[in-house]
């Protein structure tokens, strides 16, 4: 199957999942107790929408316990984006795709990543970290500019076998689920 009928499959299956709500309290529980997210300082995010794996508890929970938080803000068609710092949920206004960003009157742009966690969104993913987002390659160019660890944010019923690849799509190191967390460095 090509990407683009993945794709289409893949958020079909995302939009009937039961529970969510439920799902997603598992997955944040999880997420937090992953020893490289706690001991990390800066936690780069989506902003989630529509049937992703939810992200404003965790924006809200990381803010309320002294992390500093950036999320993305895409700065045109082609795939590239910028983090800005934010403090609260109302430094986010509407943005390109309908997805919520920062307001870059009110947020200051990031430059540094040391000592940092990305939060990654994805349609599928497999046990290999390989991800099939939306296809427009914003998460692959910023994964491949910058050094950090790659947290893949999933609901286990979307964790698959094989994904077709190419030679831009960039791994994720991490993954949690609803189910566990799964390690990509010590998979085959």
């Amino acid at each position: 199957m090509d990407k683009k009928a993945l794709r289409k499959e893949g958020l079909f299956c995302r939009n009937s999942l039961e529970n969510r709500a439920l799902l997603d309290r598992k997955i944040f529980e999880m997420l937090i107790e992953l020893e490289e997210f706690s001991s990390a300082s800066l936690i780069l995010t989506y902003v989630s929408f529509s049937s992703e794996v939810d992200t404003l508890s965790i924006i809200d929970y990381c803010l309320s316990i002294g992390k500093r938080v950036a999320v993305p803000r895409c700065t045109d068609t082609k795939g590239n984006m910028d983090f800005y710092l934010i403090d609260s949920r109302s430094s986010l206004t509407e943005g390109m795709f309908g997805v919520f960003e920062p307001d870059t009157e009110k947020c200051e742009i990031l430059t540094d990543f040391s000592d940092s966690v990305m939060l990654v969104p994805g349609i599928y993913f497999t046990k290999k970290g390989h991800r099939l987002g939306y296809g427009k390659g914003y998460y692959d160019r910023f994964i491949k500019n910058y050094s950090f660890i790659s947290v893949g944010l999933c609901y286990n019923r979307l964790i698959i076998n094989e994904l077709p690849t190419d030679t831009y799509d960039e791994n994720v190191d991490i993954i949690v689920t609803d189910k566990e967390i799964i390690r990509t460095d010590t998979e085959e």
